[in-house]
């Protein structure tokens, strides 16, 4: 498998993977970011099934985090606030009264340091005293003969805080909106959440949240399931994947394309593009809602108050490790 390096203006690394059967990837310093996955159809043509700005330059704003690892806490932390032995930390809201994404914090739209170790490319982004523990965060990918394309992370950590990392690329298998794709995931349930988008309660996985046969995205994008209105028209919401089954799959019918999603994290958000606009000028794609979808594996930040058995915690010096695994094929 080869690594290319690249350098672009304003600081930008660019760094490509490819392997023995063409798939490639690339990905960037600006966020520790996935810019394009190259992967073939059923006809073996390849494209880019991942939703990319048309510059590099524009991941410096990336609003809607295309591609980017979002820490310290992904997701949406309740009243921007927790609290670690007694000793509560309050952020800056930018969601409400609420914190999305880590806000200010996240250096989703900074340079990260990078560098090349074999045949993985190794991002490291350090979190100052804004943050409790100022966290370290590691996060390496490498992309294996048989189409896996894996993500490291590791985090270590001064003294006692929480994080919640996760990856944040849209995904594309076609040529069209997200609505043509087939979902299949063996999950439980899913976190039920309020109009604030803040989750209250855990719920058995019944009705359009149910993913155990395979379920269309319009079918859910169309359903009038008071929860899919709360998210504007489709999934942001948390799914607890079964222990012995941690993993999402993914069909595009007419292109032939599919992709699992494994993982040691104990569940995923699985949003649907609710708030893409025509704003997002994207490279070979339309931008509109729906344009892609993204599979973020993590914790959820809702585990700090709801009866998740999430450990979001890690203590000074003592590593904290995940994997997420997507792989790609095709069928028909």
């Amino acid at each position: 498998m080869n690594v290319i390096r690249k350098a672009h203006d304003k600081g930008i690394i660019e760094y490509i993977l490819k392997n023995h059967n063409g798939m490639t990837v690339k990905l960037i310093n600006i966020g520790c970011s996935i810019t394009e996955i190259l992967v073939p159809d059923k006809n073996g043509e390849y494209s880019n099934v991942v939703l990319r700005h048309e510059s590099l330059e524009e991941y410096f704003r990336n609003e809607h985090f295309l591609g980017s690892v979002i820490v310290p806490l992904a997701g949406r932390l309740e009243n921007a606030k927790f609290t670690i032995n007694t000793e509560v930390y309050n952020f800056t809201p930018n969601e409400g009264d609420n914190l999305l994404h880590s806000g200010e914090i996240n250096p989703y739209n900074k340079i990260w340091d990078s560098s090349t170790e074999d045949d993985k490319v190794v991002f490291q982004y350090k979190i100052g005293d804004e943050y409790p523990g100022a966290p370290l965060f590691t996060v390496k990918y490498m992309l294996s003969d048989d189409n896996e394309l894996k993500l490291e992370y590791e985090v270590i950590a001064e003294s006692e805080t929480v994080v919640a990392p996760t990856n944040h690329t849209y995904f594309n298998l076609g040529s069209k909106d997200a609505g043509s794709h087939l979902i299949t995931s063996n999950t439980e349930s899913y976190l039920k959440m309020n109009e604030k988008l803040i989750a209250k309660s855990v719920e058995k996985c019944e009705g359009v949240f149910d993913l155990k046969q395979e379920r269309l995205f319009s079918d859910i994008l169309t359903s009038n399931d008071a929860q899919i209105d709360i998210a504007n028209g489709g999934f942001d919401h948390y799914f607890i994947f079964k222990e012995d089954n941690q993993s999402v799959h993914i069909t595009d019918k007419k292109s032939g394309r599919t992709m699992t999603v494994t993982t040691t994290f104990p569940g995923m958000v699985l949003y649907t593009g609710n708030n893409l606009d025509e704003s997002v000028i994207l490279k070979d794609r339309k931008s509109q809602k729906y344009a892609g979808f993204c599979l973020e594996t993590q914790c959820s930040p809702s585990a700090l108050k709801l009866p998740l058995n999430q450990d979001l915690r890690i203590d000074r010096g003592v590593p904290y490790k995940k994997e997420t695994v997507i792989s790609f094929s095709t069928e028909g």
